[in-house]
C-alpha cells in the first residue's frame, strides 16, 4: 500500500495536517492530524479510488458523505464521529472529522485480546442502536469493519464511514473478512449487510478472530 505513504510535509486540501497513521485498512488509512486553521486535532481518513472513479463522481461523493453523516448524528448523537469537511484530492476521497479521542476497535482487540461476553455485548448494543436507527432512515452504513468503531475510555464507542458506501460507483471492501456475501460479490446491499458484519464483529470480540479468516479477497 504504497500510497499509505503520504508526506506528512504537504497539507491535504491546504489545511489538514498529517501527523500519524491511527489504523489502516484495504484502501483506508487514518492519521491523526491537525486542522491548521483552528488548531483544532482532527482525524483524516483517505479512501483510495479506482483510476477510473477519479472524477466527477468522486467529488459528488464528498457532498453525500457530509450530508449523511449530519443525518445519522442528529438521530444518534454522541455516537457518529462528526465529518466536518471532504474534499477530492490525489486520486482519493479525503474526510476529516472531530477528534475521537478514542481507540479502533481492532486496534484495541490486539492490544487487549479477547473481551469478555459482557463487554462484546454492550458493545454489540451500542453499534446496534446506531444501526438500527440509521436503517430506520433509509441509510445502509456498508462498510463497516473494526476499524470504523473507536473505542472510547468510557466505553462508549463512535462509529465512523456513513455515507462512503455507494458514494462511488466502484465497490471497495476495506475489510474483506467482514463483508457480506452480497458485498463481495458486488450485489445490491441493505441492512442486512450491516447485520452481518455486527455479527462478524461479535464473533471477533469474544473469539479473537474474525469467522472467516481466509476471506483475505472477496472471492
Amino acid at each position: 500500500m504504497g500510497w499509505a505513504h503520504v508526506s506528512t510535509h504537504e497539507l491535504v486540501a491546504g489545511r489538514y495536517r498529517l501527523l500519524e497513521v491511527v489504523h489502516e485498512e484495504t484502501n483506508r488509512v487514518c492519521w491523526s492530524g491537525e486542522d491548521t486553521g483552528t488548531g483544532r486535532p482532527c482525524l483524516v481518513t483517505r479512501i483510495a479510488l479506482p483510476a477510473e472513479q477519479a472524477g466527477d463522481s468522486a467529488r459528488r461523493a464528498t457532498g453525500r458523505v457530509v450530508r449523511t453523516c449530519e443525518t445519522v448524528e442528529r438521530l444518534c448523537p454522541g455516537r457518529i464521529v462528526p465529518v466536518v469537511d471532504a474534499t477530492f484530492a490525489d486520486g482519493a476521497l479525503w474526510t476529516v472529522t472531530d477528534w475521537v479521542g478514542g481507540v479502533p476497535l481492532g486496534d484495541l482487540l490486539d492490544r487487549q485480546g479477547t473481551f469478555n461476553y459482557v463487554r462484546a455485548a454492550r458493545i454489540g448494543l451500542e453499534l446496534l442502536a446506531v444501526l438500527d436507527a440509521a436503517h430506520g432512515e433509509g441509510i445502509t452504513h456498508g462498510e463497516l469493519s473494526p476499524g470504523q468503531v473507536f473505542v472510547r475510555e468510557d466505553g462508549s464507542v463512535a462509529v465512523t464511514g456513513f455515507g462512503l458506501a455507494g458514494a462511488t460507483l466502484a465497490p471497495r471492501l476495506t475489510a474483506p473478512s467482514y463483508a457480506s456475501p452480497e458485498q463481495a460479490r458486488d450485489e445490491r446491499i441493505g441492512p442486512a449487510a450491516d447485520l452481518w458484519t455486527l455479527g462478524a464483529i461479535l464473533y471477533t470480540m469474544v473469539e479473537g478472530r474474525p469467522p472467516f479468516r481466509d476471506r483475505g479477497r472477496p472471492e
